[in-house]
């Protein structure tokens, strides 16, 4: 018996060593188990799928094939694993779709694509035509927002409720959303500088996961500055003042309360000039609730797609 204790004993201290190796050493493999924890959870699949020539990476449910479909739309910067603990309280009553915008991600940083807010919208399109999906739920944070509103505009047949969070797209005097990455990020503390932006309470990170962070943001900053900022701000639906009247689909406008990146006179103005429009505010997050209060969002697209059937 003894022998077998110390043989367990042995196993599990060389499992902890073995984490601590992962934890020290190799953090994108924890923060990967994470997301592919997340993902289990709210019963999605990681996929891919060939549109035009490019590989386009994304989550799917793998059962509710007969439910109502809810596409969820990253900001910049992000991914598609943005939306993950949120998707956790949908997975029962939808069908959900969580790709990588064009760019992002998993997405190969292709030199030549549309990465303005229009070519995102048709990218959706053709992703979701690849896939036989023809009328579905649409939800989109920041960015990703911005392209929803686009898409619902572009597109306004396939659209059947738009969910707008913390969304930009409205340029509003001299409010900058799109104004880049900036300078290289050299520490934790600047990091939390960065985070304070995007979270009501900053997470207090560990120094690996913190060291992954900064190096996956300063390897996205050339990406984003230099390709992605000048697309949007040259592209056509940079500015949707004038085009979210003709938004066909009921809409939420979901913002947080503290958010500092997209102004609260941008979600005014989508809840005033979209025809169907209702705003909410959440109280206790910034400009990504989805992660801050992923139930709380959760619910609040429930409600509302329930009350528009």
């Amino acid at each position: 018996m003894k022998k077998f204790l110390k043989i367990g004993a042995g196993i599990v201290v060389v499992l902890l060593a073995i984490g601590a190796v992962i934890f020290f050493f190799f953090p994108k493999v924890l923060v990967d188990q994470t997301n592919s924890s997340y993902a289990s959870a709210a019963n999605l699949e990681k996929q891919t799928v060939l549109v035009n020539g490019y590989t386009v990476n994304f989550y799917e449910s793998k059962a509710n094939k007969d439910k109502p479909v809810l596409v969820f739309l990253h900001g910049m910067g992000d991914d598609k694993s943005s939306f993950l603990q949120t998707a956790k309280f949908l997975s029962e009553d939808y069908h959900l779709i969580l790709p990588d915008l064009a760019g992002h991600g998993e997405n190969e940083r292709k030199e030549g694509l549309d990465y303005s807010i229009d070519g995102q919208a048709t990218f959706v399109k053709s992703f979701l035509e690849k896939l036989g999906v023809k009328n579905f739920n649409l939800i989109g944070n920041s960015m990703g927002g911005h392209t929803a509103a686009a898409y619902a505009i572009k597109y306004p047949n396939d659209v059947s409720n738009l969910i707008l969070l913390d969304a930009a797209g409205i340029k509003i005097d001299d409010h900058v959303v799109y104004g880049g990455f900036g300078k290289k990020i050299e520490n934790k503390e600047e990091l939390d500088a960065v985070l304070s932006r995007v979270f009501y309470k900053v997470p207090d990170l560990p120094g690996p996961i913190s060291d992954y962070m900064i190096e996956t943001i300063n390897n996205s900053k050339d990406f984003v500055d230099g390709s992605l900022i000048p697309a949007i701000k040259n592209g056509k639906y940079f500015n949707l003042k004038d085009d979210v009247q003709s938004i066909k689909a009921a809409t939420l406008v979901l913002q947080g309360k503290h958010d500092e990146v997209v102004s609260f006179s941008v979600a005014e103005y989508y809840r005033d000039h979209i025809p169907n429009a209702k705003l909410v505010v959440i109280e206790n997050a910034s400009h990504s609730p989805q992660l801050e209060v992923p139930e709380e969002v959760a619910n609040d697209i429930k409600k509302f797609i329930s009350k528009t059937k």
